[in-house]
């Protein structure tokens, strides 16, 4: 009887999961300015991902982009459209994304929290290195004894 009842709850599961999963597709798979923008670089002179400015020039874009999903537009044309209209500038290249991220997480740091950021790091490797000798050693030091 128990096993009727899980053999059950399987087939109850197996025909839930994917009616659940196509209710969901179409409210999921709805284009976001978010999702156009963390592919374009910001207009200003900022470093930052468009996704990650907040300045005029940026929110500008962002209007811009919000237009044309309105519009009905997929990711593609919208970026094709930006960088037809502003050249090779509004495409973000992969060192522009890691910087852009650096940019905004260090863009307040003062000398002291800089010096604060080296020192840690210079400490954690020294500590990461001086753990591995240890462990080396100790690795060495019991096959000599055993030998």
């Amino acid at each position: 009887m128990r096993q009727f009842f899980t053999r059950r709850a399987f087939l109850f599961f197996c025909l839930l999961a994917p009616i659940t999963y196509l209710m969901t597709l179409s409210s999921a798979s709805a284009l976001t300015v978010n999702e156009v923008a963390k592919d374009l670089a910001c207009p200003c002179e900022c470093p930052l991902i468009l996704e990650d400015c907040n300045m005029t020039c940026g929110l500008e874009w962002k209007n811009e982009i919000g237009e044309q999903i309105n519009k009905g537009m997929n990711k593609q044309q919208i970026t094709d459209y930006f960088i037809n209209k502003y050249g090779d500038d509004a495409r973000i290249a992969p060192l522009q994304r890691i910087q852009g991220k650096i940019y905004q997480y260090t863009r307040s740091f003062d000398k002291t929290d800089w010096a604060l950021l080296w020192v840690g790091l210079i400490v954690w490797i020294f500590l990461m290195f001086f753990g591995l000798y240890l462990g080396v050693k100790k690795l060495f030091s019991n096959k000599s004894q055993d030998a």
